[in-house]
């Protein structure tokens, strides 16, 4: 963006016609009024030299122009946006057992669908701070909060089943996830808890772990993802190989029920499906919306310069064309 410190100034810029004006008229007519036997001639003359006449009356415009240009003080602005944020901070706590391997969400397991639905998730709130804890028999926090939603999607990405978990323990992983948001100030706090099976194992049980996040005014959103009764299962025999066989998975509703009942979110959400599952993270979506304002500013930078020295550089080439190329042109006559 382009400015003026003393616009008022360019006003200087109407002499340059009332200095032409006098250059071309006022003056070379006192020139020629000159009595003179051969009158004629001379105009001819006169209408060969034209532009020579112009020449020094056209670099002294210049010279004028680029000194009016100066002395406004121009000035470039740059633009920068400034965030006034009043965003959400997001733990997505991930259930990582080997349960997570169901093939209920085909052609995905259910870590897959989850981690699919995640990361479209993730990409839709460009203003929120996101982290990611992963929990089987204990709770690994992946990425703190961050605002660098690629890092997030990456440590989705790498999310792995830990099928050598001897348990699930739904209670520590959310303990992990208040611990990540307990030193935040954002104005709202969230915790989305994705697990398909049962807590049984781990020192924090569930629901301590939500009474933990409601005294510190932290909800929770449980999704329990998963199939009811009978789901396939990979299993790799040294005979036939890799194949899929029913197995039933307990998913423990009512805890998560009562964990978003202590945390005042309502009633725990259950996906049968990959498309369910991503309409439920929409639903979260819509419900914590991400209040913010952007304001611009501009950085100014003087560019004075550049014109004091184009003024320069025309008044050197004047003296110069006077004294050494042109010295018996027009406008010494």
């Amino acid at each position: 963006m382009l400015k003026f410190g003393h616009p008022w100034l360019l006003l200087i810029l109407l002499t340059i016609p009332t200095y032409l004006w006098w250059e071309l008229k006022y003056k070379k007519g006192q020139k020629s009024s000159l009595p003179h036997s051969r009158v004629n001639m001379l105009r001819q003359l006169a209408m060969h030299q034209l532009p020579y006449q112009l020449l020094y009356p056209g670099l002294r415009s210049l010279i004028l122009l680029c000194l009016c240009i100066a002395v406004a003080q121009p000035r470039w602005g740059v633009r920068s946006r400034d965030i006034s944020n009043k965003g959400v901070d997001i733990v997505l706590a991930v259930d990582i057992s080997g349960s997570m391997l169901a093939m209920d969400f085909a052609p995905q397991n259910r870590l897959g669908a989850a981690v699919s639905v995640a990361k479209d998730f993730v990409s839709r709130r460009p203003n929120d701070r996101f982290a990611l804890v992963a929990f089987s028999e204990y709770a690994l926090t992946q990425i703190p909060l961050t605002f660098d939603h690629q890092a997030m999607i990456n440590s989705l990405e790498k999310l792995q089943v830990n099928e050598q978990a001897s348990g699930t323990a739904i209670g520590m992983g959310l303990a992990k996830a208040v611990a990540r948001l307990s030193k935040s100030s954002a104005k709202s706090r969230i915790i989305i808890l994705i697990t398909d099976g049962v807590n049984n194992t781990g020192e924090i049980d569930p629901l301590t772990a939500a009474q933990m996040a409601k005294e510190l005014g932290i909800k929770v959103y449980p999704i329990g993802v998963g199939s009811q009764g009978m789901v396939p299962f990979p299993y790799s025999d040294p005979i036939f190989g890799n194949r899929f066989i029913n197995t039933f998975i307990e998913l423990d509703m009512p805890t998560l029920n009562k964990i978003a009942e202590i945390t005042n979110t309502g009633k725990a959400a259950m996906a049968t499906d990959a498309k369910l599952l991503g309409s439920i993270m929409s639903q979260i979506d819509r419900l914590e919306k991400t209040q913010w304002t952007a304001k611009f500013s501009y950085n100014f930078s003087e560019q004075f310069m550049p014109f004091l020295w184009l003024a320069f550089g025309l008044l050197l080439l004047e003296i110069l064309l006077k004294s050494f190329v042109m010295p018996l042109l027009p406008d010494q006559l």
